[in-house]
């Protein structure tokens, strides 16, 4: 067994190296990472859920998901972890990246329902090329030369630029119904108090609204509807946590519902009691 550990030291990113590792129990962490597998296979366990790897495969793994991996057989895998708060502005510098979000936030988070079968898998040319850039970051964790934390930022951002733009030239079949599904996903966040129709969402994906809507039942489990919905409600309770001293109806406009009785309905059934129950309770706590 080979494992190499380099620990976030100064840096808010860092790589672990492990070849031939132990079947390990299943454990959530306080950082996100991304696993790179160089060689060998596993099955990489998520909750209840399984998923066979092999080399070439990139996925995100959030720490707060339960994860392991068994029945290993020569798995050589990097992991570039990083912390969650570093993460948030690297967000928001490569938010318009093509295959970003699709990448980091969507595809983990829908990984249950699409089986594993979005995920990114590289060509020999794409996997030498993201471990070069890997193997500069070893060296300088190693050697620590002046201002390396500087730079091991700078390689960590190139690696996941390139990720990203091999995930949008995927040719992966539900890959690339997962990137188009992610922009209307995107869409609907950046919009989700205005009055979003599916012909819009369909045309943010490039898709007919009938292919849309079996593309995005296949990859959320639900539908585009129902997924802006649940968006809403949870844009409303943080805008009530935010200030418990709102009205229902002010909540309701601002979160794109116009009809404030809908809006208690739908917020009953997503959160379990209405909006006033819930401002009450929020203004009791503060």
């Amino acid at each position: 067994m080979n494992h190499l550990d380099f620990p976030f030291g100064n840096c808010n990113c860092g790589l672990n190296n492990c070849i031939n590792l132990p079947e390990g129990k299943p454990h959530i962490h306080s950082f996100d990472e991304i696993a790179i597998i160089l060689g060998g296979t596993s099955v990489h366990v998520v909750g209840k859920e399984e998923y066979p790897i092999m080399r070439g495969d990139v996925f995100v793994i959030h720490g707060n998901q339960v994860h392991s991996n068994k029945k290993l057989k020569n798995l050589h895998i990097f992991n570039i972890v990083y912390k969650r708060d570093f993460f948030k502005e690297v967000q928001k510098e490569l938010n318009a990246v093509p295959g970003f979000n699709t990448l980091f936030l969507h595809e983990p988070c829908f990984r249950k329902y699409h089986k594993f079968k979005a995920r990114l898998h590289l060509n020999p040319l794409q996997l030498n090329t993201v471990i070069r850039y890997i193997e500069l970051m070893q060296k300088e964790f190693e050697n620590k030369p002046l201002s390396y934390s500087n730079v091991v930022e700078y390689l960590f951002k190139t690696i996941v630029i390139n990720l990203c733009r091999y995930y949008s030239e995927t040719e992966i079949p539900l890959s690339k119904s997962l990137i188009k599904v992610s922009r209307a996903i995107d869409y609907m966040e950046k919009n989700f108090a205005e009055d979003i129709s599916l012909q819009t969402l369909a045309n943010e994906a490039e898709m007919t609204v009938a292919s849309f809507l079996r593309a995005f039942k296949k990859i959320t489990d639900c539908t585009p509807i129902d997924y802006l919905i649940k968006l809403r409600i949870g844009m409303a309770v943080k805008m009530m946590d935010k200030n418990p001293s709102s009205r229902v109806i002010d909540i309701s406009v601002k979160t794109g519902f116009w009809n404030s009785s809908y809006f208690s309905r739908k917020f009953r059934t997503v959160i379990g009691i209405t909006p006033i129950e819930y401002l009450k309770k929020q203004r009791g706590i503060k």
